[in-house]
């Protein structure tokens, strides 16, 4: 009986048991699957059996955490071990989870005292992120001792409230994991071993650091490469906060190098100053970190970086406060710039410049002995400084304001040299884009060629409007020059304000003061013309006298006025004009000339001066004798002016000049008399005696041969009858004295009635007058006809001085001048 139910018992046991190894996977994810769903994990697959060793084998093992796979095969497991053979996991992106914002915590892991050691003996990690799956092996020695070997080398440590340890990695495995198409990580190398920790919250690395980036340019233009070398040696701390995303690297401890191969300068393209910058840049630097780098909530974080040039090419570049965010890094960038530069060619160059988002201001000083050698002239003295405010520069029209201010002790370019230069420049503009330029220049000298300037200021303001439209800037100028000299001509106190509009072309107008002489200058400047136009105002003619005087310093103008108008075209060389002179009266050392009139009109073209025939009066000319009612015209052709037809009276009579070529070396002019008052023409010597009545005409050959002025072949001759009386001339009665064989033939002329007189005239260059007279008359006291001829010499330069110097007239105007030049 007890062996039957012995029997019975066996069977169903044995039989419970075969149901349940049958079934042992259903009955297995029916026990368990429903706790690790709690967990967030998913057993997909699950085979295993019970081995004669009484070890537990899994063929295959298939789990899904959070979108992550993990496939174990070949698991061999019992109360000392686990073996896997193989297992293979595939990274893919996270889930979105409502508890991402949940705050990490501290490691509280329920470690057994006693578990089977953990043996894999190759984990593949695949990842669209890796170019290749990363292989690895991970064996534990001892109870939460791990050590991983392939890909990667490394040991773990794991405590109940940390896990730590070890790796070493280096570039060869990065160069084949990491899938990326950026070409310079084949540049890169580096090697580091690190030692790392977890709690749960807090993620530290610390270890040395070795690495290097050599980067080779190819030239386009030439063969040369240049190659750019970058090595980093040192140790690195890295912590990571889970809950505040904080990122925070220590780096003051690297030793950061930068070199550059000599043909580095050949990125620079060709120009004419790409010589300079090539022997100004250094070829090697170093690169000091800070002691902690931060990047939190996408904020980063440098509190200062420091990159200094090695060798005799000091370059200093220091960046302190910097905060971007690397999701818009320009729009919320916050720095601090110092930078300091002095080479052999450069005595200093410094910037200090604060960058928040898209503003930027500071300073800069830059000073130099001379300018390089690639600018079109050359300097002493350079010294150029300035301070800046600019926002909303990325992208847009930038608002605020730049200033310059620049000095020169001297500088020589084409062909000027100028000393001690003073410039101040402000550019600035608002946010309705209205942009404003003042430049305000001061200069000591400037000489061009025979030309020399003083004492020059300038001040230019310009205002324009940025936005949409065609440009218009307005102008405005105010320009004083202390003097202007050459051989040829001064100007003194010339003042000039000017204001103008620049579109597509420059419209300006002047208004100039030099000399006291008031112009207004009008001009439009385009690429295809420059018409101008100037209008001289009616003024004084005094102002005239600065002009007069340096080309003829005994000359002067007394009174008068002038007026005129000029327009034309710059480009194609021609003008045309109009002035006017009106009561104009002029004193040249004892010669007076008084209330010149004259309107004249013409034209320049090519080089070449017309005037049109033009009438003018002149009231009174006094030179010893005095002419009245002066009347002709003059013309100019082709830059040679002629004074023709001239009239006037003079010793109460009238006479004529026909033509005279001004600046003709060689001509002769005719000048001839008509009603000529005897009287008045022999008693220019009023103490003579010599009393002459009557009329008398002639005409004088005025002979001009290259600066030399003579009278040939000239006559003089009577019109009608006149009478002669002679009375106390002494040196008549001398003759009559010392030769009384001719006392009664001269004794006839005392009182003669002319009937007819002629007389040859010759002058010299040199003012001798000779003239040959033959006297035809009739005494009628003693009742007789005289026939006489007579030669007579006389320096007539010397008579006409006298005659001048005892001119009242002419001395008060002198006396007036003289008492207002002086």
């Amino acid at each position: 009986m007890f062996k039957r139910v012995g029997l019975i018992v066996g069977a169903v046991l044995l039989s419970t048991l075969l149901l349940g190894y049958v079934f042992r996977l259903p009955l297995l994810q029916w026990a368990i699957a429903p706790e690790l769903k709690k967990a967030g994990i998913t057993l997909s697959c699950l085979d295993f059996s019970i081995t004669s060793e009484l070890n537990i084998h899994a063929d295959k093992v298939c789990v899904n955490y959070q979108n992550q796979q993990l496939q174990l095969t070949g698991i061999t497991a019992n109360t000392k071990r686990v073996d896997i053979e193989n297992a293979v996991l595939t990274v893919n992106s996270l889930p979105k989870s409502d508890n991402a914002n949940q705050l990490a915590k501290n490691l509280d892991l329920a470690l057994p005292l006693n578990r089977p050691l953990i043996n894999i003996k190759q984990l593949v990690v695949k990842s669209n992120e890796l170019n290749k799956p990363l292989r690895i092996s991970i064996l534990e020695p001892e109870l939460n001792k791990f050590n991983v070997s392939g890909d990667i080398n490394a040991s773990a440590i794991l405590t109940a409230n940390k896990v730590s340890g070890q790796f070493e990695i280096n570039d060869t495995l990065l160069k084949q994991v990491i899938n990326t198409k950026n070409t310079l990580i084949a540049d890169f190398n580096f090697n580091t071993q690190q030692a790392f920790s977890f709690d749960g919250i807090k993620f530290e690395l610390n270890g040395g650091i070795s690495s290097q980036f050599t980067h080779t340019y190819e030239f386009s233009h030439t063969n040369q490469q240049c190659q750019i070398n970058v090595l980093t040696t040192g140790k690195l701390t890295t912590h990571f906060n889970l809950n505040s995303q904080a990122l925070m690297f220590n780096t003051d401890l690297l030793n950061n190098k930068i070199n550059l191969t000599p043909s580095c300068t050949e990125l620079i393209p060709p120009s004419e100053y790409a010589g300079f910058i090539s022997k100004q840049v250094p070829l090697n630097w170093q690169l000091k970190l800070p002691q902690s780098i931060r990047l939190e909530s996408s904020e980063l974080r440098v509190p200062v970086i420091n990159l200094v040039s090695v060798g005799d090419k000091q370059f200093y570049i220091l960046i302190t406060d910097t905060t971007l965010n690397i999701k818009s890094p320009l729009e919320d960038l916050q720095t601090t710039l110092s930078a300091q530069i002095n080479t052999p060619d450069i005595n200093n160059i410094s910037v200090n410049a604060q960058l928040a988002g898209t503003a930027i201001k500071g300073n800069y000083v830059v000073m130099l002995d001379g300018l390089p050698e690639f600018a079109p002239a050359t300097a002493n003295g350079l010294s150029l400084s300035g301070h800046f405010n600019i926002s909303e520069f990325i992208d847009s029209k930038p608002i605020g304001l730049i200033n310059a201010k620049l000095t020169l002790n001297s500088v020589d370019a084409f062909d000027i040299r100028a000393v001690q230069y003073q410039g101040d420049l402000t550019a600035k503009m608002d946010k309705q884009l209205n942009a404003e330029v003042a430049l305000t220049q001061q200069l000591k000298s400037a000489e061009y060629k025979e030309f020399k300037v003083t004492d020059i200021s300038n001040t230019l303001t310009a205002n324009a409007n940025l936005g949409v439209g065609e440009l218009f800037a307005d102008l405005t100028a105010k320009t004083n020059i202390k003097a202007v000299n050459s051989p040829d001509i001064k100007l003194n106190n010339i003042k000039v304000e000017s204001t103008g509009l620049q579109s597509r072309a420059l419209k300006a107008t002047h208004h100039a003061f030099i000399n006291d002489v008031e112009l207004v200058i009008n001009h439009h400047m385009s690429s295809q013309s420059h018409p101008f136009e100037v209008i001289i105002p009616e003024q004084s003619a005094l102002s005239l006298n600065a002009f007069i005087s340096q080309f003829e310093t005994l000359a002067q103008l007394t009174e008068g006025e002038f007026n005129g108008y000029i327009s034309g075209d710059i480009n194609l060389q021609n003008a045309l004009f109009n002035i006017g002179i009106s009561h104009t009266s002029a004193l040249y050392n004892d010669y007076l000339a008084s209330d010149l009139n004259s309107v004249f009109s013409g034209e320049y073209n090519s080089g070449k001066l017309n005037v049109k025939p033009t009438t003018f009066n002149l009231n009174e000319f006094r030179a010893g004798a005095v002419v009245k009612a002066i009347e002709g015209q003059w013309q100019v052709n082709n830059n040679t002016a002629l004074i023709n037809d001239v009239k006037g009276s003079v010793f109460g009579g009238e006479f004529s000049l026909d033509s005279y070529t001004v600046g003709k070396p060689n001509q002769v002019a005719n000048v001839k008399f008509e009603n000529i008052d005897a009287s008045k023409l022999v008693t220019l010597d009023d103490k003579s005696g010599i009393v002459l009545t009557g009329r008398l005409a002639g005409s004088l050959p005025v002979h001009f041969d290259s600066g030399k002025i003579e009278i040939i072949d000239g006559s003089l001759f009577s019109q009608g009858t006149g009478n002669l009386k002679i009375t106390n001339n002494a040196a008549f009665d001398s003759v009559m004295q010392q030769q009384q064989e001719l006392q009664p033939v001269l004794g006839l002329l005392t009182n003669l009635d002319i009937q007819k007189l002629n007389s040859s005239v010759a002058l010299k260059n040199d003012g001798w007058l000779k003239l040959g007279v033959n006297l035809q008359g009739y005494n009628k006291q003693e009742q007789q006809q005289v026939n006489f001829n007579y030669n007579h010499e006389e320096n007539v330069f010397t008579l006409l001085r006298a005659l001048r110097l005892s001119d009242e007239i002419t001395q008060k105007v002198e006396q007036q001048y003289s008492q207002k030049g002086n």
